[in-house]
C-alpha cells in the first residue's frame, strides 16, 4: 500500500512539474514572429490573429468579434460619408471579458453600416491577466516590455507626457497614423492606434482657421486650390468641383438677373456666361479673416471683410438696351452676353462689408449657410 501511495504521489508531482513547465508567455514570442519589427508595418497581433490598421470593421466582426449590444441601433444604424462614429466596443465572440474600444469612419461616398466602415481608432489594453486580449505590437512589444524596450524598438517618441509615448508614421496608402503607448509604472498597459486628423486638413486653433478659410475662398473663387489640397482640406477632384459649382452658381444668378432662362438657354451661350462668371469671380477681394477662438476651445467666431464688385451695377445700361430691343430666346441671350462681356474689365468695388460668422471646429469649421452668405456678399447678391 505504501508503495502504491508513493507511486501516486510521484505521478501527481510529475503532472505539477509538467504544468509548471508550460510557458504562459509563449504567445508573446509566437506573436512577435507573425508581424514586422517597426510600427509602420501597420499590424499587431490580438489573441494570435494578425490585425491590420486601418481595416474594415468587418475584418473583426467576420473573425471572432461582435459590436457591443450597447451600441444603439447597431443593426440598422447608418454612418454618413466622411463622418466618424461615437466610440463603441467590440467584444470577443467566445469570451465577453475581452473587448477593444473603437471609432469607425465612413470613407465611402454613401451611408454605411458600422461593419462596412473603417477603423478610425482602436484602443487596446495590454495585460496578461487572462481577461483582456493578448496583444503583441511590432517588434515584440507587450505588457511585459519596458519603456526602454519601446524606445529601442521604435526610436525616440515624437512627443511624450507624464504617462504616454507618442509616435506617428505614414502607411502604404499615404495615411498618417498616430500611435499612443501608455506606460504606467514600468510597463505599457494600453495602446491606441488612430488615423491622424492631419490626413483631413486638421484645423485645431485660430491660426489653422485663418488658413482654412482663406484657402477655401481662393479655391471657390479663383480656382487656386494648390494650398487647399496640399493641406489636406480636400482632394483635388473635390476642390475642382467646388470651384465649378461656384462658377455655375454665379453664371445662373447672372442669367436670372438678366431675365434669361438658364435652364433652357443654348449650351454654347451658357458656356459664355460661365466664362464671364470666371472672370468676375477672379476679381473678388477679401481681407484675411480675424478669428476669435480661445485656446483649447472648439467654438468661436471670425470677422471677414469683403469687397463686393460693382459688376451688376455697371452692366445695367447695356443690359437695358438689349431688353428694350424686343429680341427673345437665344437671340436675346446671345445679345445680352455680347453686351455685358466687355464690362468685366471695368469692374471696381463697392464699400467694404464686414460680417461675423461662427466657428465650430467639431462641425466643418464654417457652416454651409455661412459659406452661402459669404458667396452672396462677394457676388453682390445679398439683400
Amino acid at each position: 500500500m505504501k508503495k502504491l501511495m508513493a507511486l501516486c504521489l510521484m505521478a501527481v508531482l510529475s503532472l505539477q512539474v509538467a504544468a509548471c513547465g508550460v510557458d504562459k508567455n509563449a504567445w508573446m514570442e509566437e506573436g512577435k514572429e507573425k508581424i514586422g519589427a517597426t510600427l509602420d508595418c501597420g499590424q499587431f497581433v490580438v489573441d494570435g490573429e494578425v490585425r491590420s490598421f486601418p481595416s474594415s470593421i468587418s475584418d473583426w466582426t467576420n473573425n471572432g468579434w461582435h459590436v457591443s449590444n450597447n451600441y444603439e441601433n447597431k443593426d440598422t444604424f447608418q454612418l454618413e460619408s466622411d463622418i466618424i462614429s461615437n466610440q463603441f466596443e467590440l467584444f470577443n465572440d467566445e469570451n465577453d471579458s475581452e473587448y477593444v474600444y473603437m471609432y469607425a469612419i465612413n470613407l465611402g461616398k454613401e451611408s454605411a453600416k458600422i461593419e462596412d466602415c473603417t477603423t478610425n481608432e482602436v484602443k487596446m489594453k495590454l495585460s496578461n491577466n487572462g481577461l483582456d486580449p493578448q496583444v503583441v505590437l511590432p517588434g515584440g512589444i507587450t505588457c511585459n516590455s519596458t519603456k526602454e524596450d519601446i524606445i529601442a524598438a521604435y526610436g525616440e517618441p515624437e512627443t511624450t507626457d507624464e504617462y504616454s509615448l507618442y509616435y506617428s508614421y505614414t502607411n502604404q496608402d499615404g495615411l498618417i497614423i498616430d500611435v499612443e503607448i501608455r506606460v504606467i509604472s514600468t510597463n505599457p498597459d494600453q495602446v491606441v492606434y488612430t488615423i491622424s486628423d492631419k490626413n483631413w486638413g486638421y484645423v485645431g486653433n485660430a491660426e489653422d482657421c485663418v488658413t482654412f478659410i482663406d484657402e477655401a475662398l481662393k479655391t471657390s473663387f479663383y480656382g487656386d486650390f494648390a494650398g487647399y489640397v496640399e493641406k489636406n482640406f480636400d482632394t483635388e477632384e473635390n476642390a475642382q468641383a467646388l470651384y465649378d459649382m461656384e462658377v455655375e452658381y454665379y453664371a445662373d444668378a447672372l442669367m436670372y438677373y438678366l431675365a434669361i432662362d438658364y435652364e433652357t438657354v443654348d449650351e454654347g451661350i451658357a458656356d459664355g456666361f460661365r466664362d464671364v462668371a470666371r472672370k468676375v469671380l477672379a476679381k473678388f477681394k477679401w481681407d484675411a479673416p480675424v478669428v476669435n477662438l480661445e485656446e483649447g476651445s472648439s467654438l468661436g467666431s471670425f470677422d471677414l471683410t469683403m469687397y463686393p464688385t460693382d459688376f451688376l451695377d455697371i452692366i445695367l445700361e447695356e443690359a437695358q438696351a438689349v431688353a428694350d430691343s424686343g429680341q427673345e430666346g437665344d437671340e436675346y441671350a446671345q445679345s445680352m452676353l455680347e453686351a455685358i462681356s466687355p464690362k468685366v474689365d471695368e469692374i471696381s468695388y463697392k464699400d467694404a462689408v464686414t460680417e461675423t460668422y461662427d466657428v465650430d471646429l467639431d462641425d466643418g469649421v464654417v457652416s454651409s449657410d455661412d459659406w452661402d452668405a459669404i458667396d452672396d456678399v462677394l457676388m453682390d447678391l445679398a439683400e
